[in-house]
């Protein structure tokens, strides 16, 4: 009975650190004189977090994140989309430190060398 608690107890503990990043945040990146509004939607499937991101122009739409980590302090993810200044394909990196409501980070495009503040909100419940 003890060790079943204690299972129901460590599982309970994960769902409720994986409540700090589900949702639909409204992420604004800053690189230099130009600020890029996406949207990340994070959602939780068979105990896997899950996500996908859109940019607010419509550059891309919907497109999955990977190599998603969480460990109750940074949420950490990779996406492939179209990249400033030639609109071609690459991975992003994005590294948040997770607050109540907030995040706050940065993005890295690696094949550019570019890593650039971001701020994340939640969008309302």
């Amino acid at each position: 009975v003890f060790t079943l608690s204690i299972a129901a107890s460590t599982l309970a503990q994960e769902k409720a650190d994986t409540a700090k990043v589900v949702g639909t945040w409204k992420i604004e990146v800053y690189a230099g004189d130009t600020t890029y509004s996406l949207s990340l939607v994070v959602t939780e499937d068979q105990g896997q977090l899950v996500g996908k991101i859109s940019e607010s122009m419509g550059t891309f739409t919907d497109v999955a994140i990977s190599d998603i980590s969480y460990d109750s302090v940074t949420f950490r993810f990779n996406f492939v989309s179209p990249t400033p200044p030639d609109g071609l394909s690459r991975t992003v990196k994005a590294d948040f430190k997770v607050g109540t409501d907030a995040m706050e980070g940065i993005i890295n495009v690696p094949d550019l060398d570019i890593t650039t503040d971001a701020k994340a909100t939640r969008e309302a419940r």
